[in-house]
């Protein structure tokens, strides 16, 4: 099977999985009295995956075989991505939101910058974002929104 082949199937998967998640996202019940209830996110995260996930696969079709990435660094990178996922959802009850998502950051940003791109000050740019991030949204979450999220050994 050629590169380009390979790398427009994939893309696709990523729309059937960005459809496929948007669809179950809709039947999540509101539950909430205010405005945004837990269906939110689910709702608005999956969306943006369908748009982009549609995105990149125009994109895959548009551009010339010589310019496209070779379809096993995308797979690779995807399973490694799903693989740091998974371990951030089983560590966020135990260590929290805060501590699991710090790390879950920094990796997940050394994982998708190309190794050429990558300095001290990107590294230092990646700490930043990584600690900033985290902290900003468990303060929005529990000063605007009146929810907390995992504590873990933050209690």
């Amino acid at each position: 099977m050629k590169k380009d082949m390979a790398s427009n199937i994939f893309n696709f998967i990523l729309v059937m999985l960005g459809a496929t998640l948007f669809i179950a996202a809709q039947g999540i019940e509101t539950g909430a009295a205010m405005a945004q209830g837990g269906d939110f996110m689910p709702k608005l995260l999956s969306g943006i995956w369908l748009g982009i996930s549609i995105l990149n696969f125009l994109y895959g079709l548009k551009i010339k075989s010589e310019e496209k990435v070779d379809a096993s660094a995308k797979l690779s990178g995807f399973l490694s991505t799903l693989i740091l996922l998974a371990v951030y959802l089983v560590l966020l009850r135990p260590i929290g939101f805060v501590l699991a998502s710090m790390g879950y950051l920094f990796i997940q940003m050394c994982l998708i910058v190309p190794t050429g791109k990558k300095s001290k000050r990107t590294y230092g740019l990646f700490a930043a974002l990584s600690i900033g991030v985290p902290i900003a949204v468990s303060w929005i979450f529990a000063n605007v929104f009146s929810l907390i999220l995992p504590m873990g050994l933050l209690r």
